[in-house]
């Protein structure tokens, strides 16, 4: 190992891949899409990947991948570790390591390939796996949508995102454009201007929170997002 590196340095590399798979576009591996069909939209749990346990029934629950990189990195370190844990889950959404403004695009590179690789491994092992798609500016549109299925269903989160409106949008926009998902899972409040068919979790579990109060969880239909008459409500 070599000397004066960070934890998160040692295991900034590119590995081969496990199992059949196909590359993509700078040699991003491509997660395939899972058919709606896999999924029990209407009864789905919501569960934080941190809190997910083995000891109860999780044939009912999708994982939000979204906490701390320190705590996602885990899962890149010692990947096959976890993998028994997803198995049984209805669905997983790949870890939602950070794209950050400052970041260099081989950085962007990076985080978006350890996102890629652990979907396709995963994959590999009969997981069911939700791609997680995040942006920042127009340069890193070509790898930050790579390695994903044309017509996937992919998740999507807005944390963060209020204050650059704009800047979601635009890139939210050329995700669809690209991606063509059929439905969308959006973790976070909905932004005005976002069309097309999505399903909204607003869920603590996610960045450590172990609260019980009951998720608030809503399936948005495709006509106007923001009419109430086209939201169902899944608890209080």
């Amino acid at each position: 190992m070599i000397h004066g590196l960070s934890e998160e340095e040692k295991f900034k590399v590119i590995r081969p891949m496990l199992g059949e798979h196909m590359l993509g576009d700078y040699g991003m591996p491509i997660i395939h899409k899972t058919d709606e069909e896999m999924l029990d939209i209407e009864n789905m749990e919501p569960v934080g990947i941190k809190n997910l346990t083995t000891k109860q029934d999780n044939s009912k629950k999708i994982v939000l991948p979204f906490t701390y990189d320190k705590d996602l990195l885990k899962y890149w370190t010692d990947p096959m570790k976890y993998i028994p844990r997803f198995q049984t889950v209805m669905a997983v959404g790949t870890p939602d390591y950070s794209i950050y403004p400052t970041m260099n695009i081989n950085e962007v590179r990076h985080n978006v390939y350890m996102n890629r690789w652990l979907g396709c491994l995963w994959q590999t092992y009969k997981c069911v796996v939700l791609p997680v798609i995040s942006w920042w500016a127009e340069d890193t549109y070509d790898i930050c949508f790579s390695g994903i299925e044309k017509n996937s269903i992919v998740i999507v989160s807005t944390i963060g995102c209020m204050n650059n409106q704009k800047v979601f949008l635009k890139g939210f926009n050329e995700m669809k454009k690209r991606i063509e998902p059929p439905l969308i899972i959006v973790y976070g409040d909905m932004i005005s201007g976002m069309t097309g068919r999505f399903v909204n979790i607003k869920y603590k579990d996610a960045f450590n929170n172990k609260n019980k109060e009951f998720k608030q969880l809503c399936l948005w239909k495709e006509s106007n997002i923001f009419e109430r008459k086209d939201v169902l409500q899944y608890g209080k």
